[in-house]
């Protein structure tokens, strides 16, 4: 009757997913301990806090677990979808080049210059999700302290000494894919965990049955190789531990593979089947896209059977939209120098940059990288004051930027990287100084800037 009562009011609450996992899930906490002491982890020290191998270090009464999960998945392309457009512009731009009536390049004055873009995780588009799960958490926790005085409790959201996905997996909301990210059968993985530890001796739902099959898209797709076999991510080699948990300089040989990504990366979840987005979904320029695997001889039956993953239009989680101050929308859109060529240039119409006397507003969806660098540090702190991208820093930021700046092939973004280059932190200037050398590299005629074994980009 409890347990009933706990679900409903979890979904009623607008948890998405809902399940009960037993106390007992040695065999995954003492996976997640070998995982660490074998440095797979990186330099995440807080990895390392015995109290992650047993939850009654935590709360020495708990005898169950309740695990909860909220849809973050805004209805907009996949990153990878994004990729098959910026290719499909640079195949247009090359023909338009070689073309011989060259037209007058012109810029629009409503709008800052359409260049070279970031991709920002999906789960950082919106509001802090620790905020927003710890207080439907919080009114969860309450009515069950309600229904059952005395009863002991522990709530966390990925912020305590807690392995959420083992008890999430034993509670049937989803199986652990070979991407390491837990999915569920009928809407994928774009969600976000939460547990509530009790006292209360709750009867355990079943685990999810393993649904990858012989899938490999998200090992083979990955750019770094941190997914060193199935259901195994070595964090110190994932685009996301580099620009957010990573303190320090990034790794060269791992530069040109981090593209376009600024912060997190989606990729290994973008071509997962159980994530496969409808065709009629992708609006405007990018057309019908597939997966990057589709044609790869992988086996598609999940996709080919038409499932969708859930996608949600919870406030929060939409992309934020970024109103600058006028001096910053003055560096963004007149900052940049006049074009080297003289072909055509377009603007993404999922999110133009909007100027209006030089007020610029920008969405986290996609952005521009040369409006993103254009943001001083009183910027950053005001604009991701609530987002989870405060967490890397603003020194992390430039870093992170520097590092996709490189990767665009965009010559123009030079003169705000000489800058850079000049900035207080050595970590920015030896990103910018890589970065400028990339750039100046891509400058160079056909077949003296190709760089043998280079990893691919975004």
């Amino acid at each position: 009757m409890l347990k009933a009562l706990i679900n409903q009011r979890a979904l009623e609450m607008g948890f998405d997913l809902v399940g009960i996992a037993p106390i007992a899930a040695w065999e995954d906490l003492r996976f997640s301990r070998q995982w660490v002491e074998r440095g797979c982890g990186g330099e995440m020290r807080y990895l390392e806090n015995p109290k992650r191998d047993d939850p009654r270090r935590v709360l020495p009464s708990a005898k169950s677990v309740i695990c909860v999960g909220l849809i973050y998945n805004a209805d907009l392309p996949y990153s990878i979808e994004l990729r098959s457009e910026k290719r499909e512009a640079r195949s247009n731009a090359s023909r338009s080049a070689g073309a011989t009536d060259k037209g007058q390049r012109t810029k629009d004055k409503g709008r800052a210059r359409a260049g070279a873009r970031a991709w920002i995780s999906r789960y950082a588009w919106g509001v802090d999700y620790h905020r927003v799960m710890r207080a439907k958490l919080e009114k969860l926790r309450a009515a069950i302290e309600a229904w059952a005085p005395g009863v002991e409790t522990r709530v966390y959201v990925d912020t305590g000494p807690i392995v959420e996905r083992a008890f999430a997996r034993l509670s049937g909301i989803g199986w652990m894919g070979k991407n390491t990210c837990l999915i569920n059968e009928s809407k994928g993985s774009w969600f976000f965990l939460g547990v509530i530890l009790t006292s209360l001796d709750l009867s355990p739902d079943l685990p999810a049955p393993d649904r990858c099959g012989s899938c490999t898209r998200c090992i083979e797709a990955c750019p770094t190789g941190a997914l060193v076999e199935p259901y195994v991510m070595d964090a110190s080699r994932c685009i996301s531990y580099f620009t957010i948990e990573l303190k320090g300089s990034i790794p060269e040989e791992f530069r040109p593979a981090i593209g376009a990504n600024v912060f997190g990366c989606d990729i290994c979840q973008d071509v997962c089947p159980w994530n496969e987005r409808p065709s009629s979904a992708v609006r405007g320029p990018l057309s019908v896209v597939n997966s990057p695997l589709r044609d790869s001889g992988q086996p598609t039956e999940i996709g080919d059977q038409g499932h969708r993953p859930a996608t949600t239009e919870f406030r929060e989680f939409q992309p934020m939209t970024v109103e600058l101050h006028p001096a910053a929308a003055e560096r963004a859109c007149c900052d940049s120098q006049p074009a080297a060529d003289n072909g055509p240039r377009t603007t993404n119409a999922f999110h133009p940059e909007i100027e209006t006397q030089h007020h610029l507003a920008f969405s986290l969806f996609n952005p521009a990288l040369e409006v993103l660098a254009s943001l001083t540090e009183g910027d950053f702190r005001r604009i991701f004051r609530q987002s989870p991208i405060k967490r890397v820093k603003y020194p992390g930021w430039l870093r992170n930027l520097c590092v996709a700046m490189g990767n665009s092939g965009d010559a123009e973004l030079l003169p705000g990287l000489r800058r850079l280059r000049e900035h207080a932190d050595p970590i920015v200037r030896e990103h910018a100084e890589w970065a400028i050398e990339q750039l100046m590299k891509a400058k160079l005629p056909a077949g003296k800037s190709d760089s043998p074994g280079a990893l691919p980009q975004i």
